[in-house]
């Protein structure tokens, strides 16, 4: 029979399957007392050795336990935590890789989880909330100097003790710079905690120490608010507004918002550091200490103090760490109640999970924050921009930065001039070489889509992270033989279609033109009285300039023209920008025009059929 846990019920006791250990159950040496919660790699247990010390246990979860990959996950992390000697970082004792059930244990920190606290005490003042970064800070460097990343910082994995807050469960660490490891997931899949994973681990980037700087960032903003900085349902809405920056900072310090706000931002490239965010923090703290120390008023409650000061007085800063990195969408799920008489010693609060990771179009990146201004807002409007709720009155700090504007993509203005201007030589051309003149309409129109998928991605690229980028210009050149290949490609169907048409207008022209049919300028020659008239030449080359007007507005307008028409915009706004580039470009395209037509001033004009031999026959 088995065990009874901690609950009431019946439970398997086999080292093989770790999904419910009963109270009693022996592992290892260590006798489990209880279930502190479940995480994305396994069960956490309050345990004692065999000299009676508390101690917590994690099991790797039963349908992980022979997961090979699973296991090498844990053992670069027991290899680089027991390196680790550090106040805020629960420390490593023991661990068993080998065998049925693969476990690591770590000292049994006491205490409140910082969600608890906050929970039951409200959002920290400032003092606490600079002290909590400033130690969180030390022991973030500290993890990641050991090669270690975090991947799931959040409020339940940090302990409020008597002596600071301590850092724990590394339950889905990695080591820094791994790429995430097949198996650990399913395809597609990234683990963490929906409105505290960062944004680029989302898209299927490697994690990295900016990635838990950010989640950071995140879990301080709930300390400042008592609220999760980006709601907490339905899940698909909470990643949006990760994605896009938007942070609920209601009630907090202009200061402050600012430096979260900055340090959330979707864009690692424009991401305010922690040595910024501890500044603006300190200077925050430092104003509020003057202010309770000029009030007249006596303490209360409220300012009690409730994370341990630092042992340098708060003075050491946050360590300054920061790596490249990249971002999500999953179905809401249910938030676990715990009952009011619950401590937890450990925070496994089964909110870390598993999440789909989205490709494709990203959307814009907003990047601002709210602060208060009187009434506290509600709903979806607390997440508007910084500006709309400060106003930019007295929110301003000459010393503090400001966090990057988004990037907006950029709306060209149409040049119908100009591209009208084009015809003009084309059709020049193509009254007496038809055949020359479709092959420059066909380059213009591959030169255009060329621009037009180059420019697009560029944009895409831009929309996802937020901003510009100083590797835009290398990813461009990159990637630009593909582009060449796309819009070469593309604009055949475009050309084919445009080509068909220009040829049928000509046809039909020779025709309706042609010999004893209509007759508009008469030629006066004998063979043309002999076969009821002829019209002279000058009205066929007027005939294929029409054709060739034609055939560039169906190329222009026709199937896949979108992308060739925002290519064009974008080439023209590059190289003839504003309306003196305009004007240049059409005085040009009437030079060229009138060097062109000038073989019509011939008597009588001569067409080049090239590459035909010669025009329709009927």
């Amino acid at each position: 029979m088995g065990d009874v846990d901690v609950e009431g019920e019946r439970a398997v006791s086999a080292p093989g399957n770790p999904g419910r250990l009963g109270a009693g159950t022996e592992i290892g040496g260590y006798t489990i007392r209880r279930l502190l919660g479940k995480g994305a790699m396994g069960a956490v247990y309050e345990a004692v050795d065999d000299g009676g010390q508390a101690v917590a246990l994690k099991l790797l979860h039963a349908h992980l336990d022979t997961d090979q990959v699973a296991r090498e996950r844990l053992r670069r992390e027991v290899a680089a935590l027991q390196r680790l000697r550090h106040p805020a970082v629960a420390r490593v004792l023991d661990a068993e890789l080998d065998g049925e059930g693969a476990f690591i244990v770590t000292e049994l920190v006491p205490g409140r989880t910082l969600e608890d606290e906050v929970d039951d005490g409200g959002p920290l003042d400032a003092v606490d909330l600079y002290e909590l970064a400033d130690q969180l800070a030390a022991a973030l460097e500290a993890v990641h100097l050991a090669g270690v990343v975090h991947r799931d910082l959040k409020p339940s994995n940090v302990m409020v003790t008597p002596h600071g807050p301590v850092l724990i469960d590394f339950g889905i660490s990695q080591a820094a710079g791994d790429a995430a490891q097949p198996g650990l997931t399913s395809p597609g899949f990234v683990i963490g905690t929906p409105g505290y994973l960062a944004p680029e681990l989302l898209d299927g980037g490697t994690a990295s120490p900016d990635s838990d700087w950010w989640s950071w960032a995140a879990l301080l903003a709930f300390a400042a608010t008592g609220r999760s900085p980006f709601g907490v349902r339905p899940t698909e809405l909470v990643l949006r507004r990760s994605r896009e920056g938007r942070a609920d900072l209601v009630g907090v310090s202009a200061r402050t918002a600012r430096a979260l706000a900055g340090a959330l931002q979707a864009d690692r490239t424009v991401r305010w550091g922690p040595t910024e965010v501890a500044r603006a923090l300190r200077r925050d703290s430092q104003e509020a200490s003057l202010a309770a120390l000029d009030s007249d008023a006596p303490d209360d409650d409220g300012a009690t103090q409730r994370i341990a000061v630092h042992p340098d007085g708060g003075t050491s800063g946050a360590a300054t760490l920061a790596a490249g990195v990249p971002t999500q969408l999953v179905a809401p799920m249910p938030i676990p109640s715990i009952p009011p008489d619950h401590d937890r010693d450990s925070a496994h609060d089964g909110h870390t999970r598993a999440v789909p990771v989205t490709t494709g179009a990203v959307p814009t990146v907003t990047g601002g924050v709210p602060v208060v201004t009187g009434a506290i807002p509600t709903g979806e409007v607390r997440y508007q921009s910084f500006d709309s709720h400060a106003g930019g009155e007295g929110a301003a700090d000459e010393q503090d930065e400001t966090p990057p504007a988004p990037y907006t993509r950029p709306e060209r203005a149409r040049r119908t001039g100009t591209v009208l201007a084009f015809l003009l030589p084309l059709m020049a051309l193509a009254a007496t070489r038809p055949g020359i003149a479709f092959v420059v309409l066909g380059v213009l129109v591959i030169l255009a889509r060329i621009a037009g998928h180059s420019s697009r991605s560029l944009h895409d690229r831009r929309e996802r992270h937020g901003t510009r980028r100083r590797s835009d210009g290398v990813v461009a050149a990159v990637a630009f033989p593909w582009h060449v290949v796309v819009g070469a490609l593309g604009s055949i169907a475009q050309l084919v279609v445009a080509g068909c048409v220009g040829l049928l207008a000509v046809v039909g022209g020779f025709w309706l033109f042609g010999a004893g049919r209509l007759i508009v300028m008469p030629r006066t020659d004998i063979a043309a009285r002999s076969v009821g008239g002829m019209n002279a030449e000058i009205v066929f080359c007027a005939l294929l300039a029409l054709t060739m007007l034609i055939t560039a507005v169906v190329a222009w307008f026709g199937p896949a023209g979108l992308t060739g028409r925002e290519g064009a915009r974008a080439l023209l706004h590059t190289v003839a920008p504003g309306w003196i580039g305009a004007a240049v470009v059409i005085a040009a395209c009437i030079i060229v025009a009138w060097v062109l037509a000038r073989p019509l001033l011939e008597v009588p004009p001569i067409i080049h059929w090239w590459p035909a031999s010669g025009p329709p026959h009927f």
